[in-house]
């Protein structure tokens, strides 16, 4: 288990990493569902408030348009959305029903199961951070972040440089620049 100290920043935590060790049923099997492109997330609340649980490994990474940095996190696996499905409790008809699903990866139009081990390992890897490019390199000058504390707090701004431990930064709409410390800003 992994020791925070202060001013660690921890993660959202998605709904399918709080209860990964908890299995809907001795039956349940993970599917691969195919979702439209860029559909993931939309595909996922909605199997969610199905009654489903999703997941799909993604990666942070800085992406640069207009001059400007921003960290966005992306599907590593293209149109590909695991789903944990307890069949027949649970119909596949209710996971293709929804928009954004085209189908499952199947077999002569059997949905064919994946590995557990394969889906929790996913999970793992990614609540590990293994994918994070974000977090494991230093803030880029020209990034978009959000200062978490401070008489700037909750505000957007841009980062004009950075050494060491600080960080100057340009407010969104304001051309004065200010300073904090690194531990005090997030990426947008």
């Amino acid at each position: 288990m992994q020791q925070l100290k202060i001013g660690d920043f921890v993660d959202f935590i998605p709904p399918v990493a709080r209860d990964s060790a908890i299995r809907l049923s001795e039956t349940a099997r993970w599917y691969c569902a195919i979702v439209r492109a860029g559909r993931h997330r939309r595909a996922e609340l909605e199997l969610q408030r199905l009654g489903f649980r999703t997941f799909y490994p993604r990666t942070r990474k800085w992406i640069s348009h207009a001059r400007v940095k921003k960290a966005v996190e992306r599907p590593i696996l293209g149109r590909y959305l695991f789903v944990e499905v307890d069949h027949p409790a649970q119909s596949f008809r209710d996971v293709t029903a929804v928009f954004d699903v085209e189908g499952f990866v199947s077999n002569l139009g059997n949905p064919l199961p994946f590995p557990s081990r394969l889906v929790e390992g996913f999970i793992g890897r990614y609540l590990a951070g293994e994918w994070d490019e974000v977090a494991k390199g230093p803030i880029p000058v020209g990034a978009r972040i959000r200062i978490m504390e401070g008489e700037f707090q909750d505000a957007l701004a841009t980062v004009v440089s950075q050494k060491g431990r600080r960080v100057d930064f340009k407010l969104m709409g304001d051309s004065k620049i200010a300073r904090t410390n690194l531990c005090s800003v997030r990426a947008a």
